[in-house]
């Protein structure tokens, strides 16, 4: 099951050089040894100094009207020249993209198909891993959570990604991924949540840890419970639905395909992980407040090194069909990419017309927690606009008023 969706239903159970993703987790490690065995008794005084400067980094705009290979293509790469070093980024590395797919790929939006509304369209996607391919990439996952028995390629084929058409376009690099348990690996990994608010560490499919780059491949739309989906969303599908699904038993369950409400949104089940990752500190049945948590520890997780969005045609108003009325099919002709997500993520709502550093449960973060603020006080990006480098179409020409997500009725009396 994806990450930006908030599906009603179970589906059925069946049978000098660039920091590369293994350096991150490897240096992440060592830091926390070593300052496990500080001492703090010969710390010297306290000295007032002013707080850090939150990481930044260039987001880029492009105008693209339509699903055509090589405009999207020609766009992207233009972003990309704008960003300076992602062809560094991935010369001679092993790239996963982390897709936005959904929970389903048999349902479409008053009969307009899945890839025009709620997922990546996999023309973006082909055109992304021609790209990274041309700039030297070894080879380039593809994977998201998905609600099927099938791993591999068959998993993809319903939402449009057909692997010999990806292949014929990434000279035959391309891999598709469905990371919905462990897979064809051994056991699961072990990420460590820095400084997490509700999940200490998650326990996920080799895919997203054994790789040197992660990007996140996003749609750009709304969404009931984070406000907005955009680059740091799309990672709610990594937990997998083995240890984090609805339908799960009281063990883990290999088999297991549902999605993760119960554990992740209102909070009223533990994951089945194999330690206690989560903290205790999430609030039963608020998925406004529950929601936007679980994005930034995501976030502080997998790092994401860099972010694309699609936002050729979407949906507004809400993230899927599941919505019903709510949702409605619009066309901005955009295109968005980004080193830092919450950067990126701050552009992409204020491209939609929010405001990227609004109170919480105010529009369009009406149901909860600003995930963005959130995410620069936790120090993993600048979400305020007039801090922020925007390259490309200037932001004033590419607004595209969106639709603000349904309010539902808040706890805490708000």
């Amino acid at each position: 099951m994806s990450q930006s969706s908030t599906a009603p239903g179970l589906a059925p159970k069946c049978p000098g050089r660039i920091l590369t993703r293994r350096d991150f987790l490897r240096h992440s490690a060592a830091a926390a040894a070593a300052l496990s065995f500080t001492d703090l008794s010969a710390r010297t005084p306290a000295v007032s100094v002013a707080p850090p400067r939150v990481p930044r980094a260039p987001t880029a705009i492009g105008l693209c009207k339509r699903y055509d290979f090589r405009e999207v293509r020609g766009t992207l790469e233009r972003l990309f020249d704008e960003l300076g070093d992602v062809r560094r980024l991935v010369k001679g590395k092993h790239v996963t993209v982390k897709v936005n797919l959904v929970n389903t790929s048999e349902e479409d939006v008053a009969g307009v198909p899945l890839w025009l509304t709620v997922t990546v369209h996999p023309l973006v996607a082909r055109a992304l891993g021609s790209l990274l391919v041309g700039y030297g990439a070894r080879r380039v996952t593809f994977c998201d959570q998905l609600p099927f028995c099938e791993l591999g390629a068959e998993a993809f084929a319903g939402y449009g990604f057909k692997l010999d058409e990806f292949n014929d376009a990434l000279d035959g690099r391309a891999r598709f991924v469905n990371t919905r348990n462990r897979g064809a690996h051994r056991d699961y990994a072990l990420v460590k949540v820095p400084d997490g608010e509700l999940a200490s560490a998650w326990e996920v499919n080799r895919t997203y840890t054994d790789t040197d780059v992660l990007i996140s491949l996003a749609k750009l739309k709304s969404h009931v419970s984070g406000g907005v989906t955009a680059g740091m969303k799309n990672l709610f599908g990594v937990p997998p639905s083995s240890l984090y699904g609805d339908d799960l038993g009281p063990e883990p369950d290999e088999n297991a395909v549902g999605y993760r409400n119960k554990a992740m949104h209102n909070c009223s089940e533990l994951p089945r992980t194999s330690v206690t990752s989560f903290t205790g500190r999430s609030v039963p049945g608020d998925h406004g407040h529950n929601v936007p948590r679980f994005i930034v520890d995501l976030a502080a997780a997998f790092p994401i090194q860099l972010t694309v969005i699609d936002g050729i045609s979407v949906i507004q108003s809400a993230e899927g069909w599941w919505n019903g009325s709510m949702v409605s099919i619009t066309r901005p002709g955009l295109l968005i990419a980004g080193r830092n997500p919450v950067c990126t993520d701050a552009v992409a709502a204020a491209v939609m017309g929010f405001n990227p550093d609004a109170p919480d449960r105010t529009w369009p973060f009406a149901n909860g927690t600003n995930y963005l603020a959130l995410a620069r006080r936790r120090g993993l990006g600048e979400n305020r606009i007039s801090e922020l480098e925007i390259a490309g179409v200037k932001l004033e020409a590419a607004r595209f008023e969106f639709q603000p997500t349904y309010r539902r009725v808040a706890p805490h009396g708000s």
